[in-house]
């Protein structure tokens, strides 16, 4: 069910300009109008298979990357592409995990039912079999050659490097908290650094009723036989850069959009992971609101960036703060990242807690209040696309609804987006810009 507190961005106000009690006077909905027809339309295409869930440096991001290029380039804006190296990781390779049990034969475990991949510290795929060992400790011995079993409340990514030197073959870490529907490509490397591919040990990550499973099954004498599909690649991110030169010179925006197209890919059989919400939804709304803008012409400079690899290591927005292909230094930053569900979410209104983008994010807040919506400040959180920006003298705030119901699982469809909601937010977002731009 859609929420309530938008039920206006339905009204016929927004085509026909008749009046329509409850719109805030505030708001000039009809002149700012987006249509969420049209956010949903490229939310989908970019959710859809051409484009085989976006990974960074695969041959169906790159296409995604071109579309969007192609779409903005018809706009109006001026169109390049700022690369950047990263090493993620993907799903190239069997996945599999099987106990072999003393006199009874083998159990099998279920891809994406019982454990998925991980990427975390880099240790590339491949297949071991070797002897279950419960680790309900940090600092146990254990055999040579076996596969560590390793509770949620033990697990220590750090530690994975230690347990290869002393000689384990494997690791299944269990999922406290998550399901093995999800996929994560979070690599664990540090800010802007490359990941450091290991080899010799493999690790997959494990269901809570699975893990229960496989010590029960360790207890018994068990052995394991296990592969990870996992393959670290050289790959080249590429952000989209969109300047909007409003005033002929210098191209020194004050304003800009910022969302991240990339996704988390697909699996070696070809099923893919669509990201609807994450974050087709925000990169086809900042699209569109920058179309909008585009068409009211503004004489100021506005840049849009749809970034990169941000699923991996916030990639492409540190690329941005590094290389900078415009000033950074005093603009407002904007990215929306998870937006448009149709859960009943507030709209969470991330910064890192400085001063700048605090006052930014109180703008934001009141300007989503003024629509309808409910939306609330939240600091400091660092771990979307605007965390890198404060670093090069930018302001930023990221607008999200971190709607996990789906997330990261095949299931993050469009079907599951709200094209009222796309389309009030739309219509505020291309006020708020306006007004950006207006006053400098």
């Amino acid at each position: 069910m859609e929420r309530v507190r938008i039920r206006r961005a339905i009204c016929l106000v927004l085509v026909l300009g008749a009046a329509c009690s409850g719109v805030p006077e505030q708001v000039p909905l009809r002149r700012a109008f987006i249509d969420g027809g049209e956010v949903m339309a490229l939310a989908a295409e970019l959710a859809g298979p051409e484009y085989e869930g976006r990974m960074i440096g695969s041959a169906g991001g790159r296409r995604a990357a071109d579309r969007l290029a192609e779409i903005l380039e018809k706009a109006g804006f001026q169109v390049s592409f700022q690369e950047f190296p990263e090493r993620p990781g993907y799903n190239l390779g069997e996945a599999r995990l099987e106990t072999i049990l003393p006199g009874r034969g083998a159990e099998t475990f279920e891809y994406r039912r019982d454990f998925r991949e991980s990427t975390r510290g880099g240790w590339t795929g491949g297949s071991v079999e070797g002897p279950l060992f419960e680790l309900e400790a940090r600092g146990l011995e254990f055999p040579d050659r076996s596969v560590l079993l390793i509770p949620a409340q033990v697990y220590d990514p750090a530690a994975l490097d230690s347990y290869a030197a002393r000689g384990a073959a494997g690791a299944l870490v269990e999922l406290s908290e998550t399901t093995p529907a999800l996929r994560s490509t979070y690599s664990g490397a540090a800010p802007g650094a490359l990941l450091e591919t290991k080899r010799g040990m493999i690790v997959l990550a494990v269901s809570s009723e699975a893990y229960r499973r496989l010590v029960s099954a360790a207890r018994t004498g068990a052995r394991v036989r296990m592969a990870s599909p996992v393959r670290i690649e050289e790959v080249r991110g590429r952000n989209i850069i969109a300047a909007w030169n409003g005033d002929g010179g210098e191209f020194r925006p004050a304003f800009a959009y910022t969302a991240h197209y990339d996704h988390v890919g697909r699996d070696a059989d070809g099923t893919y992971f669509p990201g609807a919400l994450d974050n087709a939804s925000g990169t086809a709304l900042a699209v569109r609101v920058a179309e909008a803008l585009a068409r009211r012409n503004p004489a100021a400079d506005f840049a849009l960036v749809l970034t990169d690899g941000e699923e991996v290591n916030l990639g492409g927005a540190w690329a941005l703060a590094r290389g900078q292909p415009f000033p950074l230094y005093g603009v407002s930053v904007v990215n929306l990242d998870m937006v448009g569900s149709r859960s009943d979410t507030a709209l969470s209104i991330f910064y890192n807690g400085d001063s700048d983008s605090r006052g930014l994010a109180a703008k934001v807040v009141d300007a989503l209040a003024k629509a309808g919506f409910e939306a609330y400040e939240r600091s400091p959180v660092y771990n979307l696309d605007h965390g890198h920006l404060p670093r090069a003298g930018a302001r930023a705030v990221s607008i999200c609804e971190f709607d996990t119901a789906r997330y990261h699982t095949k299931g993050d469809l469009p079907e599951f987006l709200s094209e009222s909601e796309l389309s009030l937010l739309g219509g505020v977002l291309v006020e708020f810009a306006l007004a950006e731009l207006s006053a400098h």
